[in-house]
């Protein structure tokens, strides 16, 4: 099979789970053990092996069909007087080979079928690294996500027990004690809830993977993103043509193409019919025989319009147009795609850069309410409200991160391409 498989350093996973020692899990790896894994893939890959098969093996059609009988013959007299016969034997070899002029075209379609059963395999396998990918970052995301609200967790704890000293010295209301152990609380319940989330998305990727969901792992990886000034026109130039639903739909054109003149020439044209047999029996005493011939086919009724054969043909042609239409669909739908990815790639990015101000913003605002509640000039619920700002900007900062991240791998998916090969298109 014409398929490039990619390997993993499976002794390091396995030797993780011997040792129960943390695995390191890249999105390369990831990628790789989510092919290895996934049954619809696979049972892709028997049909495509089947194809391959029958595009490689063309001379079948033109193989001819033959039979070889034998029999045994012996006659039993009812009458006792009737004189005895010996048994007879025979033995024959046929061959048969049917041409017609649509031959050529139905290899061609063979062949069409196979680069197009090709397309979609590599199609649904970008299409599951593709996922793969988002899951990945995703998870990153809520890892990060992850620390800061242990962080603010930590921070919560630190502050109640600060405070509780101070309740008991008398430095504080019972008010501000009692809102710092409901933040303390309301942070470990935060923390907890995405514990719980991040694990839960984690086991399910895991057992995607084909790992086991109760092993630790961990997930190496960069979702830094970079800003990418693109311009879809060039994009659209240079890409739209080297879509796999574009190449399917223009094979598929073809295919059809090829169909139509096939279904007038199987239908209209004359049909040659060679055969040869070869036979022998005991009753000539083996004698060979030897015979041959050819018969042609001119069919009649196609030639009438209206019949169902010259209907027939009439359809394969409409279909032949109606794939043309759909090329241009496809080409139109696929330009709106790519433009639709490049504006929201842009605009994505002035949110994050927003959302990087609002944090950092947010950072400074936090660092100078705690100076001003350590001296006493700000009450807890003051400060409190300015932490959770701090951490609801963090967290807008994180999902705009995150939807930039999963734009570029869109974008890169629609135009057949790896992530990394946009840099190449940035002004």
């Amino acid at each position: 099979m014409n398929i490039k498989k990619r390997t993993i350093p499976l002794f390091i996973l396995v030797t993780g789970f011997l040792y129960a020692q943390d695995i390191r899990l890249t999105l390369e790896d990831a990628c790789v053990l989510a092919e290895q894994n996934s049954i619809a893939l696979q049972k892709q890959a028997v049909d495509l092996e089947f194809d391959r098969i029958k595009a490689k093996s063309l001379w079948a059609q033109v193989f001819p069909t033959i039979n070889v009988s034998g029999g045994a013959r012996y006659s039993i007299p009812l009458n006792s007087d009737a004189p005895k016969t010996d048994p007879s034997y025979t033995a024959t070899l046929n061959l048969r080979l049917g041409l017609s002029a649509g031959l050529p075209l139905t290899m061609t379609n063979i062949s069409l079928a196979y680069k197009n059963n090709l397309l979609n395999y590599e199609q649904a396998r970008r299409v599951l690294v593709n996922q793969t990918a988002k899951t990945f970052y995703s998870l990153l995301a809520q890892k990060d996500r992850l620390q800061v609200l242990e962080g603010t967790m930590r921070l919560a704890a630190e502050q109640l027990a600060r405070n509780r000293i101070a309740r008991q010295s008398g430095y504080i209301g019972e008010l501000d004690f009692l809102s710092t152990q409901v933040g303390a609380e309301r942070a470990r319940l935060n923390h907890s809830r995405a514990l719980t989330d991040y694990q839960n998305a984690l086991g399910k990727f895991l057992a995607a993977l084909g790992l086991d969901p109760n092993k630790p792992v961990i997930l190496v990886g960069d979702s830094g993103i970079t800003k990418l000034s693109l311009n879809s026109e060039v994009l659209i130039h240079e890409r739209l043509a080297l879509r796999p639903d574009i190449i399917y739909q223009r094979n598929e054109i073809e295919r059809l193409k090829n169909t139509r003149a096939e279904t007038f020439l199987s239908s209209k044209a004359p049909s040659v019919d060679l055969f040869a047999s070869w036979g022998a029996s005991a009753k000539s005493g083996f004698d060979d025989m030897l015979s041959a011939g050819i018969s042609v086919t001119i069919p009649i009724d196609p030639w009438v319009p209206r019949t169902r054969t010259d209907q027939a043909v009439k359809r394969s042609d409409g279909e032949y147009q109606k794939a043309q239409l759909e090329l241009i669909s496809m080409e139109d739908n696929a330009r709106q795609e790519i433009q639709s990815y490049t504006d929201s790639i842009g605009n994505t990015w002035t949110e994050v850069e927003i959302a990087r101000l609002q944090a950092g913003y947010a950072q400074r605002a936090f660092e100078l309410a705690e100076q001003f509640y350590r001296r006493g000039t700000m009450s807890y619920l003051d400060f409190e409200a300015v932490r959770n700002r701090l951490d609801d900007a963090r967290q807008q900062q994180f999902q705009s991160e995150l939807a930039y991240k999963i734009l570029v791998l869109d974008l890169a998916s629609s135009l057949n391409m790896e992530e990394g090969e946009l840099k190449n298109y940035s002004r």
